[in-house]
């Protein structure tokens, strides 16, 4: 296969993480094993593809260790893995809960790296109100976020669920990449993009600001929050 990134964008990237990163990142990957029968027919497409842009963002800065599973069943287990594919980014502030399922191309490749530099520092730049709101939460959160690569809006409401994930280890900031995972875009209801689906109770569509997603969550968790 060739390469996914061009030089320039590795030069970039590289740039990027050499001024940014501060302690290891691991990327940990989870794919199909050969001749394993679990991919639909896009996701099965796209499985290289989304190991080929792990390997080379890994490549790009010895603070980021990629680890690729594949079948590992049991592995899975422990991840809490819901398909595949799946590429979690672990640091000391996340907790098996910033993921994406499906591959991180098009505008979402802004999300991953942005990603990786806030999990590396251990901080992210939600707002103090926000922080220590999101801090509050004593409940388990699921944060669905359906995108597509032409979406030019979907980042920010990626960025937004897993910065919250980033605060919190209860909350799981979840991408999936719709086209790629039709499946669940049909069990949500997704007919436009960004699809935000949180514990299965609250759904809204659109990047809104970091204070009314938080409300949202607030909502689905039954608790009334003013800002």
């Amino acid at each position: 296969m060739e390469k996914l990134l061009k030089e320039n964008d590795e030069t970039y990237v590289r740039q990027l993480f050499e001024q940014n990163l501060k302690d290891p990142v691991e990327l940990v990957l989870f794919l199909e094993k050969d001749g394993g029968d679990r991919l639909n027919q896009f996701n099965k497409q796209y499985q290289p593809y989304t190991e080929e842009i792990a390997k080379e963002i890994s490549a790009l800065s010895d603070r980021i260790k990629l680890t690729v599973y594949k079948g590992d069943l049991e592995k899975e287990k422990e991840y809490g893995v819901k398909d595949i594919s799946a590429l979690f980014i672990e640091g000391k502030n996340t907790s098996k809960n910033v993921v994406y399922y499906g591959m991180p191309s098009g505008h979402e490749f802004s999300s991953i790296l942005e990603d990786i530099v806030d999990v590396s520092k251990g901080e992210t730049d939600l707002s103090l109100k926000v922080k220590e709101t999101v801090k509050k939460i004593s409940s388990n959160v699921e944060i669905f976020v359906f995108v597509t690569p032409t979406c030019p809006y979907c980042p920010k409401a990626v960025r937004t669920a897993h910065q919250f994930a980033m605060e919190n280890k209860l909350i799981n900031g979840v991408m999936v990449e719709a086209n790629e995972f039709p499946e669940w875009s049909e069990k949500y209801g997704v007919y436009a993009v960004p699809k935000i689906v949180i514990n299965e109770k609250v759904q809204f569509e659109g990047a809104v600001p970091e204070d009314v997603f938080l409300n949202s969550i607030y909502e689905a968790l039954g608790i009334k929050l003013t800002f």
